[in-house]
């Protein structure tokens, strides 16, 4: 067996956008980490007018500044790759954090395998996220460890079924993202199109179930509907096969449990849940036309509307 990675072996990526409600308790956090913190803090910076610019440039030490004149999900973190020096890259989300000291250690371990080119964290919610978000993240990151791998048949991965991934907090080999590297011109989910091309290469994909950082959001009706939007339309640009039918299967199956714990211990919360489904399924089944819509009403329903003028979230 290879031994153990390193913390030290280690470069984290950071995309940023105004993240100074995070910074002071996330730099800290991974500066903890055990047995070592990682090697360099590469903080990709889509000018920030909050101050957090300041704060990284003072941080000194491990910690670069590099900055994007463009954000897209992929291009961002490849110009983050490109920069770094570690052998193992983490990505994380400026409002992800580290639950605990092992996070690091726990996210790297499954690199002991040299099959293994990818591996991705457990997201907990923060206190006070709402049912519905404490219920997805349950679902989507439950507390059993998961491998992915090449489906046996041949064919092509199905979304969720064969291949799930999150640079939420991630971690994957350097040498093999250089060589599949995340997709610039896509909305989001550049995530899933790299665990899909490490797949499809042979590679296995490791949820570490071990490995957790506090995550979650409490989306509008607004912001939802604009996700799924975005979300829908991505995926139909990464797996072929997934088409609105698809969509529906997963949706229906999700949607009977979901609303089965929300009958259960929220019932006073049924006429927003309603609200917040239908926000969330318009914005899916529109997302799945979205390059048949005009131009403008793409701008008009996506949460990233520059990315339907230049082709770039």
């Amino acid at each position: 067996m290879m031994d153990r990675p390193d913390n030290a072996t280690v470069s984290v990526v950071i995309p940023t956008l105004n993240a100074m409600a995070y910074l002071p308790a996330l730099l800290p956090a991974l500066r903890s980490q055990k047995p070592s913190p990682p090697l360099e803090i590469l903080i990709v910076d889509s000018r920030s007018t909050d101050g957090t610019r300041e704060v990284v440039t003072q941080a000194g030490g491990e910690v670069r500044l590099l900055d994007v004149a463009r954000f897209s999900h992929g291009g961002t973190r490849n110009l983050g790759i490109r920069n770094a020096r570690g052998s193992i890259v983490v990505f994380l989300s400026q409002d992800a954090i580290p639950r605990d000291d092992t996070w690091l250690a726990q996210l790297v371990a499954p690199f002991q395998n040299p099959q293994v080119a990818a591996s991705f964290s457990r997201q907990v919610p923060r206190p006070g996220a709402n049912p519905m978000e404490q219920f997805f993240l349950a679902t989507h990151f439950p507390e059993n460890p998961v491998v992915y791998r090449r489906r046996a048949d041949g064919q092509p991965p199905a979304f969720q079924r064969d291949v799930f991934f999150s640079n939420v907090s991630s971690a994957a080999r350097r040498e093999v993202i250089l060589r599949h590297p995340f997709d610039d011109t896509l909305i989001m989910s550049e995530d899933q199109q790299f665990a899909r091309d490490i797949l499809l290469a042979g590679h296995a994909v490791v949820y570490a179930s071990s490995s957790v950082v506090l995550h979650s959001h409490n989306y509008t009706f607004l912001t939802a509907f604009q996700r799924y939007f975005d979300s829908a339309y991505s995926l139909t640009q990464i797996f072929k096969g997934h088409g609105i039918s698809s969509s529906a299967r997963m949706g229906t199956s999700y949607l009977r449990r979901e609303c089965a714990m929300m009958l259960r211990h929220h019932p006073l919360l049924l006429p927003r849940y309603a609200a917040y489904v239908l926000a969330k399924t318009l914005g899916t089944i529109l997302g799945h036309f979205a390059d048949r819509l005009p131009r403008r009403w793409a701008r008009a329903l996506s949460l990233h509307p520059s990315y339907w003028t230049t082709g770039s979230a």
